[in-house]
């Protein structure tokens, strides 16, 4: 009689203990979807790269699989929080999504001090700051030549990390001014006099006047004082 009860006690408990065993162990994800994550050619397991996978949902039960798939999101971006499709096609399929935060960090511009418009920034101007990329959604510059010569459009404060919204190429050509002209071809090059029409930085296109046949035509801007036609 003892024994009979103690067999139908094993059987009553033996359901639960499969049950239990053949769930993943929902902590498990956490490393498998941040090592996925560092597997991607555009992140670096390095100092400037950082990967939070926020908590899975404890009240998920999903059966032991043979391969676990992982994959991005449609619409998803490897900065700044993102979504990954974690499933399984066997033997029992199951799917769900999980959010990661990625922070990307690296030394970006700063102003150091109080400039008004049309202020050109010089080296002294800036300093560099490491700063988390994600938390950055109006841009930063982390190039010399990106902010170095540029000039300002707005009045920037000491302290303000500085976006290309903010810069443009200053003018080096005024309305009025005498420049030269250049012509160039594969074989020669050649220069007349002309006057600017506008005002213009370097990369702009402007009207220019050639002084000897009075034509005007529009040329671009390749530095001070001079300006390519025909191109």
């Amino acid at each position: 009689m003892k024994s009979r009860l103690l067999k139908i006690l094993l059987l009553a408990c033996l359901p639960i203990t499969l049950q239990a065993g053949n769930y993943h162990d929902l902590s498990t994800f956490n490393t498998m979807i941040s090592d996925f994550l560092y597997q991607l050619p555009e992140l670096k397991r390095d100092d400037k790269t950082r990967i939070k996978v926020h908590s899975i949902d404890k009240r998920l039960k999903l059966a032991q699989c043979n391969k676990v798939s992982l994959n991005l999101a449609s619409g998803s971006q490897l900065l700044g929080k993102t979504s990954i499709r974690v499933s399984c096609q066997q033997p029992k399929a199951w799917s769900f999504y999980a959010t990661a935060m990625i922070s990307r960090y690296d030394d970006i511009y700063v102003s150091s001090g109080n400039y008004t418009r049309g202020h050109i920034i010089r080296d002294s101007d800036v300093y560099k700051a490491r700063k988390d990329l994600a938390k950055l959604p109006f841009g930063y510059i982390t190039k010399p030549a990106d902010i170095i010569g540029k000039q300002l459009k707005r009045q920037l404060q000491a302290g303000r990390i500085i976006t290309p919204s903010q810069l443009t190429n200053p003018v080096v050509i005024k309305r009025g001014e005498m420049i030269a002209l250049q012509r160039k071809t594969s074989s020669f090059m050649v220069s007349m006099k002309g006057s600017a029409m506008a005002d213009g930085a370097i990369g702009d296109r402007i009207r220019v006047k050639n002084n000897s046949s009075k034509r005007i035509v529009e040329g671009r801007v390749i530095r001070p004082g001079v300006v390519e036609i025909g191109n």
